[in-house]
């Protein structure tokens, strides 16, 4: 019985050594004395697009934009209001990280700077209505009972054209970092049995999303964002300098208010667009 036990200790001791040299690079980034500047490049205009369900040909449905006049939302949508909340989102979150945090009024500042330098372009940038099938199913008494709804949703998508900036190269590498952040109707319900009468019926909530709820996924996917181009370079840095002794090093997450780093079970953050 001793051996397993022993077997277990030895792998514990392994995952706290491959997870301390990560922690010590993560620390090393917040606490450096010379932060990372970062610039954001606001966009120079953002998509609209309406995708409206076609129950007769629902494969189709996001080959070909409707018209926005027929949207619930974005016929209303003052998009010069919904750009201004993201991008002002965005900047101030990030500055609550230990990062300079600049934009293209300051390029000279920025460029004279020392230290590590970044600038995230916001190449492009929609916001997507569309609307989401809702099938709920129950077996009663070798019935299925099935209902359905279509759900009202507006996602706000960002591509980010990344570049560091660096005196020593001729021409900077540039990454593509995608992210989407999204709203919903939401429907919360049940089949209901009804033995005196001897019918089914569906009972449900709805949670019905408005205008106001668009803009306020604008300022969430604006913080969002912050948060990702933060752990993006750090978890960056700590690919580059971490040597952990099992597999690659762990996803740390930096909490702002805090100022605690912690290691993350799961990998949220930016997709990485490979380019053609």
């Amino acid at each position: 019985m001793r051996r397993p036990l022993l077997y277990i200790f030895f792998l514990w001791v392994l995952l706290l050594a491959s997870c301390a040299p990560g922690k010590r690079a993560a620390r090393s980034f917040v606490a450096q004395p010379d932060p990372i500047a970062v610039m954001i490049v606001p966009p120079s205009f953002s998509y609209q697009y309406f995708y409206p369900f076609d129950a007769q040909n629902p494969g189709a449905q996001f080959d070909e934009p409707g018209a926005t006049e027929e949207s619930f939302f974005l016929k209303d949508l003052d998009l010069e209001r919904a750009d201004e909340i993201f991008f002002s989102s965005l900047i101030n979150t990030l500055r609550r990280y230990p990062v300079r945090v600049y934009t293209p009024e300051n390029f000279d500042v920025f460029l004279g700077l020392s230290g590590e330098r970044y600038i995230f372009t916001i190449a492009q940038t929609e916001i997507k209505e569309y609307e989401e099938p809702f099938v709920e199913r129950a077996l009663i008494d070798t019935i299925v009972y099935r209902q359905a709804f279509l759900l009202n949703q507006v996602a706000r998508n960002t591509w980010f054209e990344m570049v560091k900036v660096d005196d020593h190269a001729a021409e900077p590498s540039m990454q593509v970092l995608f992210s989407n952040f999204f709203t919903s109707d939401i429907v919360e319900g049940r089949f209901r049995y009804r033995p005196f009468i001897g019918d089914v019926i569906y009972e449900y909530t709805a949670d019905v999303l408005d205008l106001n709820d668009v803009y306020n996924l604008q300022r969430q996917a604006g913080q969002m964002n912050a948060r990702y181009i933060f752990e993006f370079l750090l978890n960056s840095h700590v690919q580059q300098h971490a040597r952990p002794l099992l597999g690659r090093p762990a996803h740390f997450r930096y909490d702002p208010r805090s100022g605690q780093i912690t290691r993350s079970r799961t990998r949220d953050g930016f997709l990485v667009l490979d380019q053609e």
